[in-house]
């Protein structure tokens, strides 16, 4: 027994089962199933684009573009595509609302706000009728009113960001007879 090998094992029978399943069958042509596939894209894009025309309805531009393209070994490119060579709409991004803290103390009213990237150069800040506006801009742009607590004055009105913390101080008006 020194040279002789073990028992043989036997097949797996998920194997024998995938070899028996092969068997039955021929071999699958590779370049039938790219062409196979090929026309099926090229289904299902045409399939798209009707779909896009019947969204058009009313609106007149569809709003999605889609298409494929094929790269073949020599380089040659193909495909299909619906989308517009047009110039890319640039729309201003809406100013975002800061997250304002009020404040009053004895003699002001403390105005605290995140405006996260503010230049200092862009902050605006106006009093009018009791209503503070304030305006910053840097990586993103910030717009908020707020309506004060309490009677103030502009005269003497200061602020100072640090950080990207505004701190608008406006003093308090004088109520006395």
């Amino acid at each position: 027994m020194s040279g002789a090998r073990g028992p043989r094992r036997p097949i797996s029978v998920a194997r024998a089962m995938s070899e028996q399943a092969r068997g039955d069958r021929a071999a699958i042509d590779p370049v039938a199933s790219i062409t196979g596939m090929m026309e099926g894209l090229k289904g299902l894009a045409e399939g798209l684009g009707k779909l896009a025309e019947q969204a058009k309805g009313a609106e007149g531009e569809p709003k999605v573009s889609f298409g494929y393209s094929i790269r073949t070994l020599d380089g040659e490119v193909s495909g299909s595509s619906t989308r517009r060579e047009s110039a890319p709409e640039t729309v201003a991004p809406a100013a975002r609302e800061p997250l304002v803290d009020i404040f009053e103390e004895a003699d002001a009213i403390l105005v605290v706000a995140e405006v996260p990237g503010a230049d200092a150069d862009g902050v605006s800040v106006m009093l009018r009728d009791g209503v503070l506006a304030i305006s910053a801009t840097g990586r993103a742009r910030y717009q908020r009113r707020v309506t004060l607590p309490a009677a103030v004055v502009a005269e003497g009105m200061s602020h100072a960001l640090r950080n990207g913390i505004l701190e608008v101080r406006i003093p308090r008006a004088e109520t006395g007879a």
